[in-house]
């Protein structure tokens, strides 16, 4: 009594018994009833010898005919059962079998295996479970093959600097190279880089798991860039590349976490500087768009590639991976960038033409 398909037949059975005994009860009441009211009114004489047919009043012809009609009333009964019986069953399979389908796709995700999908048989609610089920099916696929890869990406970005680290200490116990300034520079520049990895890992995953908490204030938002701008016109002069911002008069007091903003400000601004060229020009505008304000942070360096305008933001993704190391960064600060942006209900992009330089784009709401 299990089986959801057994309970459907037998309600099916159940419910065509109930409604079929019921009509030719009725049925067989009126027939009764009306046949021998005919009889009374045309005055039809009995001639047979059943007793209930003599007290009804009727001749053996019309008593045959009464019986004929009953015992067909009772096959018709019996075939409308067995034919609501069978449809019953019918129904039942074509009900449970993508029911028994789901049970069994989903048994093998629980057990690992994310491959899994269902058949879509119809459009109907059953269809929908199914659509519903191979797009979760998807989804879990989709986000374990980012789990697995999220892992490979850090440990690979732990491995240089830690490499870095137990080369060089190793060189200093085993006394082949002196530990001078010189030799340490290096070793706290990767331990520094290690620490700023693993402070943007916990911010990311925070993030992603909507445990980040904001604090909002009312910021003055050309104040915040005018600001971050200032930090990097040191660095930007030190390697012959200009620095400006283009901030629209009418900019509104914004509600912003400061912190949060000030890092996807700086994250971009160190993106633009990292990829700009000796005697490139980086340009940070801001303009009212509607109820948003538009922030844009752009550079004149190699640009990016249309196939990867989409990936920039992902975790790790770096478009010239040759070069990744030469370049710097852990491929987390476009990441971090996303979600704090989203966070505040705001988007980003990037738009770029390859030769010519890239443009980061961020709005934040109005209030």
């Amino acid at each position: 009594m299990n089986s959801l398909s057994i309970k459907l037949s037998l309600l099916f059975a159940g419910l065509a018994l109930l409604s079929i005994g019921a009509l030719a009860v009725w049925v067989n009441q009126t027939v009764n009833t009306n046949f021998t009211n005919y009889c009374e009114q045309h005055g039809t004489v009995c001639q047979c010898e059943d007793p209930q047919a003599r007290t009804m009043g009727l001749g053996q012809a019309e008593l045959t005919f009464l019986q004929d009609s009953q015992r067909s009333l009772g096959v018709a009964a019996f075939v409308a059962v067995a034919v609501a019986v069978g449809l019953g069953i019918i129904v039942s399979i074509l009900v449970t079998r993508p029911m028994r389908e789901l049970a069994v796709s989903a048994r093998k995700i629980a057990s690992g295996d994310l491959a899994q999908r269902v058949k879509h048989r119809s459009d109907d609610e059953v269809g929908e479970v199914s659509s519903a089920f191979n797009s979760m099916a998807e989804q879990l696929e989709m986000k374990e093959k980012s789990r697995k890869q999220l892992l490979a990406d850090v440990a690979h970005e732990l491995r240089n600097p830690l490499s870095v680290v137990q080369g060089n200490l190793e060189a200093w116990l085993d006394g082949v190279i002196a530990p001078t300034p010189d030799q340490i520079a290096p070793v706290y520049d990767e331990t520094v880089l290690l620490n700023r990895l693993i402070t943007d890992l916990r911010e990311l995953s925070l993030a992603e798991a909507g445990q980040l908490k904001l604090y909002l204030e009312e910021v003055d938002l050309a104040g915040l860039i005018n600001t971050e701008v200032g930090v990097f016109q040191a660095r930007c002069q030190d390697k012959d590349v200009s620095l400006n911002a283009d901030l629209a008069k009418d900019l509104p007091q914004v509600i912003i976490d400061r912190d949060r903003i000030r890092q996807v400000l700086h994250n971009l601004l160190e993106n633009a500087l990292r990829f700009s060229a000796n005697g490139g020009s980086i340009k940070v505008s801001a303009v009212m768009k509607g109820n948003n304000v538009e922030v844009s942070v752009s550079d004149t360096g190699s640009g990016i590639d249309p196939d990867d305008l989409d990936k920039v933001f992902d975790h790790f993704y770096k478009a010239d991976k040759a070069r990744q190391r030469n370049y710097g960064g852990a491929g987390i600060g476009l990441a971090l960038v996303r979600k704090y942006v989203e966070l505040h209900g705001g988007k980003v992009w990037a738009e770029s033409e390859p030769g010519r330089g890239s443009t980061f784009k961020f709005t934040l709401p109005i209030g």
